[in-house]
């Protein structure tokens, strides 16, 4: 592959493209809450905890679409981000927090601070894996209540929005890669607007 297909891949475009299919399956996801839950007996404790059989997976889908999302401004603000066949130390984080705050076109970077720090503290333990790397940072997974989950559709559909806007511009990425796009119908639950 050569640094030019590797810009193609990695475009702000394909970010937002991979945002969205993720969505879709957490929208997806969620639309079974209330077929089936999980329940733990602590018999040490006599403590009862359950959650829904879907909360795990939707939970850290959202989180990866979020992701996706937060770096599909930040590449399209930082195109030497994806230059010479590599991805920036900037875009390896799963940090959500600190990848917005990199970002001066995301909306709402104070207001969606709380709903990206609830879904990156899942993705960085009880979502993504049985446990966090130390007992310091395991947590017991969260629920995915309606509120949360409502805080997450219209974030998403923020970022959609603002990203369909930026996109429909020319960008210009590094060697000699660039191009604007033409987004008709419904991304990361917002519906286009060009």
């Amino acid at each position: 592959m050569t640094n030019e297909e590797f810009v193609e891949f990695a475009c702000p475009h394909s970010w937002f493209l991979v945002a969205d299919d993720l969505h879709g399956q957490a929208v997806e996801l969620r639309r079974n809450f209330g077929q089936g839950h999980l329940t733990h007996h602590d018999y040490r404790s006599g403590n009862k905890t359950s959650w829904d059989n879907t909360n795990r997976s939707t939970f850290l889908l959202a989180s990866f679409a979020l992701e996706n999302a937060i770096k599909a401004f930040l590449v399209y603000e930082n195109p030497g981000w994806i230059s010479n066949g590599k991805l920036s130390k900037f875009l390896k984080s799963h940090k959500l927090t600190v990848l917005a705050e990199k970002s001066t076109n995301i909306p709402y970077k104070t207001k969606g601070r709380g709903t990206l720090k609830a879904f990156e503290d899942g993705s960085e333990s009880w979502a993504r894996y049985p446990c966090a790397l130390s007992k310091e940072n395991s947590a017991q997974p969260s629920t995915l209540d309606e509120g949360l989950w409502e805080k997450y559709d219209w974030l998403m559909a923020a970022y959609g929005r603002r990203l369909t806007k930026l996109l429909s511009n020319y960008w210009k990425g590094p060697h000699g890669f660039g191009g604007k796009y033409e987004i008709k119908g419904r991304f990361l639950g917002a519906p286009s607007q060009t």
